[in-house]
């Protein structure tokens, strides 16, 4: 989604911009623009819409202007309000074009503020709403207001959440800002030499020595020499600053030596290495207590558990409700974040809310944990960055230390969720005295886990190509599971959507006689998967019903089996008859599949259009 980035230095800032921007990138976006203010006060924009890549074109621009500076704001945007084109490209200007300015979020009374602005003759050049905050501001100047009046007073105009940084030519030489986010919409970095702005952590962290959050409705004013962070009572107060930890890169894959023109194939074999690490630390440490981030206290006195998220996030809350209610008979319960945002929570000082939100940053996700949290649920949140806005608002977090995912689909940061969905039943289980064959079953299965990762990731025998291939061939893909499996192939399913572009659905094995039958014919093709706790022969019996229907089918299967490899095309077969595990391997073919099968069709896997890694609009 829209990113901000500023930078005020001592000497030109067109390249910090151009780096910010690049670590922007991962969120997703359609178009990308920077302004700088140079020496005269004077501002020079320059924007780029028509590319897959629009920073890398911007950062050409900027090399061939030589533009320069030691002040400047820069944006990616991904389109809300107008098409992509560069009019509608942030930075915008005020109509007398002394405001130049970046926005995230949605101003929800955009019309009738627009309509103001048009009685007013102001002229409205872009079809978006951030151009009408420029507007709003110039013409609080234009009454004589100073700068920091004129802002206040137009955050207080704004509805929705909002996050806005700016330039002025009649008050030069500083970046101001402000957010309505009341989980903290706006970071500041510092280092010796510069000081920045951004809307993500992470793209402070590699220029920041520190950094600091900002509270909602807070007006921010960055110098050269000074941060003032000032409230609506025109009270400021001194930036608590927290030092960013730089964090060691991720081994790439299995040896070390993976070598990939895309993101997404290095994420994918990454899973391994991660996997493996995450499994010592909450499965293996020689410590009694593997999560001692959690109180426990809260946590054994919940009489129900609600896991959300949106996504991919929303298919591994799923896979987890299930485990919670298999493996500790609790009642468990699965809400998408964008429901649960408005919903009652019956008794909830005996709830906690598993909320999950890889990026920490899903609006949907936080507006559900505020609702919560009002209501006394204790929350304890699965996400990747601790500098987020989740992991900020929360009771506790738990960090999937997968490094920054910076491809749109989710891959690692998905399996990486199961696994700490997991080793959180253990731990539940192992501090109620439950001491099941499961249990033991499911520990010793841990033991090989990371070998039957690698034979999944690396196994030629899979005919990956062939069967990716064949997918593209296909008039219509199905996905088919049950209990464990369906989250996975709902999984599976949005990974070919967003990766390859396909439309693929995904059902539950016994709901395809109910009608989705009536989808298959010949050029279809159906996924199976078919786990340890499944009915095999219930399954095979399914496998016949699609066949006779004349469309083709490819296995994921725990075991091999004759009719089973009669029946389909291709036959998966994954090594493990824990049903626990076996959902977490029969993701790996299907993000292998989804990845092969963009590729083949000329797409780019790793920015898959009119998508956002981090939705952080509602």
């Amino acid at each position: 989604m829209c990113g901000i980035f500023g930078c005020v230095g001592n000497n030109n800032v067109s390249s910090f911009l151009i780096d910010g921007l690049k670590r922007l990138e991962y969120r997703g976006y359609d178009s990308a623009g920077l302004c700088i203010q140079k020496s005269d006060s004077s501002f020079e924009i320059l924007k780029s819409s028509n590319s897959n890549y629009p920073v890398a074109v911007l950062e050409k621009l900027v090399n061939s202007s030589k533009i320069s500076g030691n002040l400047g704001i820069g944006h990616t945007r991904w389109a809300t309000h107008g098409v992509v084109n560069n009019e509608n490209t942030h930075p915008h200007l005020s109509y007398t074009k002394s405001v130049s300015l970046v926005h995230n979020g949605i101003v929800e009374n955009y019309d009738d503020l627009k309509k103001f602005l048009i009685r007013n003759n102001v002229p409205i050049q872009s079809q978006t709403d951030s151009e009408i905050i420029a507007h709003l501001i110039d013409l609080k100047l234009n009454c004589k207001l100073d700068i920091e009046k004129a802002l206040l007073s137009t955050l207080k105009m704004l509805e929705g959440i909002n996050s806005v940084a700016l330039m002025s030519k009649t008050f030069p030489d500083k970046i101001y800002a402000f957010s309505s986010d009341s989980s903290g919409g706006l970071i500041i970095g510092e280092n010796k030499y510069n000081k920045f702005i951004s809307s993500d952590s992470y793209a402070l962290e590699s220029f920041s020595d520190f950094i600091n959050f900002t509270d909602k409705d807070e007006l921010i004013v960055i110098s050269r020499n000074s941060v003032k962070i000032i409230n609506d009572l025109n009270s400021s107060r001194i930036p608590k600053k927290i030092n960013v930890s730089k964090k060691p890169k991720v081994q790439k894959d299995l040896n070390g030596n993976f070598e990939t023109n895309f993101i997404l194939e290095k994420e994918i074999f990454e899973q391994n290495t991660i996997l493996s690490n995450l499994i010592n630390k909450r499965i293996f440490q020689n410590v009694e207590d593997k999560f001692p981030e959690i109180n426990k206290h809260k946590l054994l006195n919940s009489r129900k558990f609600i896991f959300s998220g949106m996504g991919s996030s929303y298919n591994a809350a799923h896979y987890g409700s299930l485990l919670f209610e298999e493996i500790l008979n609790i009642e468990s319960k699965l809400e998408f974040s964008s429901e649960l945002k408005n919903k009652k929570i019956i008794d909830p000082k005996e709830t906690t809310l598993f909320a999950i939100t890889q990026s920490g940053e899903t609006a949907d996700t936080i507006e559900a944990i505020k609702n919560c949290k009002n209501q006394g649920v204790n929350v304890i949140v699965i996400v990747e960055e601790a500098n987020s806005k989740a992991a900020k608002i929360s009771d506790s977090y738990l960090l999937l230390e997968t490094g920054k995912e910076i491809s749109v689909a989710a891959t690692k940061t998905f399996s990486s969720t199961l696994i700490i969905c997991l080793s959180l039943c253990i731990q539940i289980a192992n501090l109620l005295n439950i001491n099941s064959k499961e249990i033991v079953k499911l520990l010793k299965a841990f033991e090989t886990l990371n070998e039957n990762i690698s034979k999944v990731l690396a196994c030629c025998d899979y005919n990956y190509q062939d069967v990716s291939e064949y997918i593209l061939n296909s008039k219509n893909v199905f996905l088919i599971g049950k209990n464990l499996t369906y989250p996975i192939v709902r999984e599976g399913s949005l990974k070919f959507q967003e990766i390859s572009k396909i439309n693929s659905h995904a059902f539950v094995e016994g709901e395809l006689k109910h009608g989705p039958n009536a989808l298959l014919e010949r050029k279809s093709l159906v996924f199976s998967l078919i786990g340890p706790d499944d009915n095999i022969k219930k399954s095979i019996n399914t496998l016949r019903e699609i066949n006779s229907r004349h469309a083709d089918i490819i296995t994921i299967s725990f075991c091999a089996n004759d009719e089973i490899a009669e029946l389909s095309k291709y036959n998966f077969l994954i090594e493990s008859d824990n049903p626990y595990l076996f959902p977490i391997l029969a993701v790996l073919p299907l993000q292998k599949l989804s990845f092969l099968s963009a590729v083949k069709s000329g797409l780019d896997p790793d920015r898959p259009k009119n998508l956002a890694k981090t939705v952080t609009v509602e």
